[in-house]
C-alpha cells in the first residue's frame, strides 16, 4: 500500500470535527458505498447516513456515525460537509437501538400519519451509531473494500 496521503475534515452544522492526514476514506453515498484514494479526481459526492471508515497514516482505522451531506474531493483536500458526525465514545448505544425499535416499529405500521422517509432516516441513522460502536468494540467485520475481513 502507498505511503501517500491527502487531507481530510469533517465539518458539521455545528462544528469543525476532523481534520488530518489519511491515506483512504471509505463513505456511504448515495448511489453506494465508495473509497477516496490520495489524488482522487475532483468530485462531489452526495452522502447518507453511515458509516464513514478513515484508515491513518500509522495503518489504523478510525469510525464515525455521519448524517446525510457532500463529500467534496478537491487537489489539495477531501471535505465532509455533514449535518451530523459522532465518534463511538459519543453513541450512548443503549439509545440507538431504542431509536432503531422505534423506527423499525413506524415502518412496519405503515399507517397514513407515519411520515415514511422521515422514519427511514432515523433508521439509518440508528444502524450507523451502532455499527460505530460494532466497530469501535473490536468486533469482526466485513470490510467495504473487495469484503475483507477486520
Amino acid at each position: 500500500m502507498s505511503d501517500k496521503t491527502f487531507l481530510f475534515e469533517i465539518l458539521t452544522l455545528q462544528k469543525s470535527f476532523l481534520q488530518q492526514a489519511v491515506r483512504f476514506v471509505i463513505a456511504p453515498g448515495q448511489e453506494g458505498v465508495f473509497e477516496i484514494l490520495p489524488d482522487h479526481a475532483p468530485f462531489v459526492f452526495a452522502l447518507k447516513p453511515g458509516t464513514l471508515r478513515i484508515h491513518a497514516p500509522d495503518g489504523k482505522d478510525s469510525y464515525v456515525a455521519i448524517g446525510s451531506g457532500f463529500l467534496i474531493v478537491q487537489k489539495e483536500r477531501t471535505t465532509v460537509l455533514a449535518r451530523s458526525a459522532e465518534r463511538p465514545e459519543e453513541i450512548d448505544a443503549e439509545r440507538a437501538r431504542q431509536a432503531k425499535e422505534r423506527a423499525e416499529e413506524r415502518l412496519q405500521m405503515r399507517a397514513s400519519e407515519i411520515d415514511v422517509a422521515r422514519a427511514q432516516a432515523a433508521l439509518q441513522r440508528a444502524l450507523a451509531r451502532l455499527e460505530v460502536v460494532k466497530f469501535h468494540q473490536g468486533e469482526r467485520i466485513v470490510s467495504y473494500s473487495m469484503g475483507e475481513k477486520r
